[in-house]
């Protein structure tokens, strides 16, 4: 059977990328985004692997849909870019839902465009060198007009009877600790009074 910590570890994880940072709605006239960085955090780079590794896993969460490609070939001294495309208004776009169809393609690395990708109508370019991830997020959020994903009152409840039991766990884990220590000098006190009564 499943402990109630291993649930808990779960369950936070998937809240972890379903909320956040990160967590939002595209319009359906974003059709591809790219990044390009280094794979070390030198140079800059350091925003752009962190947003990589937190906040576009929350996006493509939630728009399955777009293909997000990333490439790590960059060097250092290179500026790491993100690029949005844009799809035409009249484009025949592959889901009028952000929760519809996979993307064709999710690369790593940016040396061919996503098969069967919608042409793209204009780009936006945003510079992440010597941003932080949360500058970047906020740069991304104008520049796609994209819709923040609110906690619904379930999940609400769900976080605070997790905090809940984070904080008994903790509670109990000291008690625990407590009790193990104050058996151990017993124990070391036993130990020594035998000592004692032997060496008599």
């Amino acid at each position: 059977m499943v402990s109630i910590l291993q649930r808990m570890r779960k369950l936070q994880a998937l809240l972890a990328i379903r909320l956040g940072p990160g967590a939002a709605i595209l319009p359906k006239d974003v059709s591809r985004i790219h990044m390009q960085f280094a794979p070390k955090i030198n140079g800059g780079h350091m925003g752009p692997r962190k947003f990589w590794r937190h906040q576009l896993v929350r996006l493509k969460y939630h728009n399955p849909a777009v293909p997000m490609t990333v490439d790590r070939t960059a060097q250092p001294q290179d500026i790491p870019t993100m690029t949005v495309f844009f799809a035409p208004e009249n484009a025949q776009l592959t889901s009028s839902s952000p929760t519809g169809s996979a993307a064709p393609t999710s690369s790593t690395s940016g040396d061919k465009a996503p098969s069967d990708y919608t042409p793209t109508e204009r780009t936006e370019i945003i510079d992440m060198k010597n941003r932080t991830d949360e500058e970047i997020l906020r740069d991304f959020m104008r520049v796609t007009k994209a819709q923040q994903v609110e906690a619904t009152p379930d999940e609400l409840e769900e976080l605070r009877r997790l905090e809940e039991q984070r904080i008994r766990s903790e509670r109990e884990s000291k008690i625990s600790l407590a009790v193990r220590e104050k058996k151990k000098r017993e124990e070391a006190l036993l130990a020594q009074a035998r000592g004692e009564v032997d060496a008599a």
